[in-house]
């Protein structure tokens, strides 16, 4: 069997590290590759004295790419074996650098066309959890980003992760820090993939308990016809920021860049969208009605399951309304069948 190859791109304090190694290691042989602890591995031999690691984006740009060139140049000439001895392997780099202000590429398309990558993964996480685990490293500290630097450079990772995955014509995904890493065994075969969407501002402990149950039956329904989890994207694995200490300008771009995440790029690369209300008392919700339209406009599926006993003609925009959770999951392990057959990648 030819290893799969996954690169995944991140910025400092994403969480693409942690993804990479939660994978689960007991049923496949795994290799991950951690581009940065590379680099600053390597200029520790090419320096008289120790670089520490906030001063090792202040070398000169050519040196510092230098550095990087050699570390892909090795990693590719491992690769003939690694494919031969290992089943996945995970690639964890930047595609960007964002330091004393500037972006630079920490990228030559010269590597990435000599890895032959199966699919692109960008991790991403809200900008104060984020600038909390920067701020627990040197290279972090020396840099104060503040939270709409952040989420700039993530949308920026994302924006050129998604031109090299376009280029090869591979899949490129977004994920939250807190995304199961074994979905990507059910993608790499198949493009079907699950957006939930749901209430979340209004919704009481125990709606919210009800949501999350029915998420949990959600990602167990496809094992019972394939033995993979079904792949899910929860909006709510990135929790909404608090707003302590946020200023205004941090505060509109929060907002503006949580619908853009929710509407483009989970909802752009679903083929389904599962909207949940828990109980015929929670308010309907303008996120979920939004993310209904934009999925049904989209050409997605999309299947809302609402208990109240009048419902607004504009819940039609859905494939099908369901009052009944029962009803729905018989429904839908049949068309889930269905599905992936036709999302079968070719």
């Amino acid at each position: 069997m030819t290893a799969k190859i996954i690169i995944v791109t991140g910025i400092s304090g994403s969480g693409s590290r942690t993804f990479c190694q939660r994978y689960p290691q007991d049923k496949k042989r795994v290799k991950i590759y951690h581009t940065g602890d590379m680099i600053y591995e390597l200029a520790q031999r090419y320096s008289n004295t120790p670089i520490p690691k906030e001063n090792l984006l202040n070398l000169q740009p050519d040196m510092l790419a230098n550095l990087r060139d050699k570390v892909f140049e090795t990693i590719t000439a491992n690769l003939k074996n690694d494919t031969e001895n290992y089943d996945i392997i995970f690639i964890d780099t930047h595609a960007q650098f964002f330091w004393d202000d500037i972006y630079e590429n920490a990228y030559d398309w010269k590597h990435l066309n000599n890895i032959p990558a199966d699919m692109f993964i960008t991790i991403i996480d809200k900008p104060s959890a984020i600038k909390e685990k920067q701020m627990k490293t040197s290279q972090g500290r020396a840099q104060k980003h503040d939270l709409r630097d952040l989420l700039l450079w993530q949308n920026i990772e994302v924006n050129v992760t998604k031109g090299w995955a376009s280029k090869y014509g591979k899949p490129m995904y977004v994920f939250s820090s807190k995304q199961n890493s074994v979905v990507v065994d059910a993608l790499l075969d198949n493009s079907f993939l699950i957006y939930s969407s749901f209430p979340m501002t209004d919704a009481n402990p125990i709606a919210t308990q009800r949501i999350n149950n029915f998420k949990q039956r959600l990602r167990n329904l496809r094992k019972e016809i394939d033995g993979y989890e079904t792949p899910v994207l929860d909006p709510a694995d990135i929790d909404v920021e608090t707003g302590e200490g946020i200023s205004i300008k941090e505060k509109e771009a929060v907002d503006k860049q949580t619908i853009h995440r929710d509407l483009n790029w989970d909802i752009g690369q679903s083929t389904h969208v599962v909207a949940y209300y828990p109980d015929d008392k929670i308010d309907l919700s303008k996120g979920v009605s939004d993310e209904c339209t934009r999925a049904r406009e989209t050409g997605k599926n999309v299947f809302v399951i609402c208990p109240r006993a009048r419902l607004s003609p504009f819940m039609n925009i859905a494939n099908e309304v369901f009052r009944d959770e029962e009803k729905f999951f018989l429904f839908f392990k049949e068309h889930m069948k269905e599905s992936l057959e036709y999302f079968k990648r070719k």
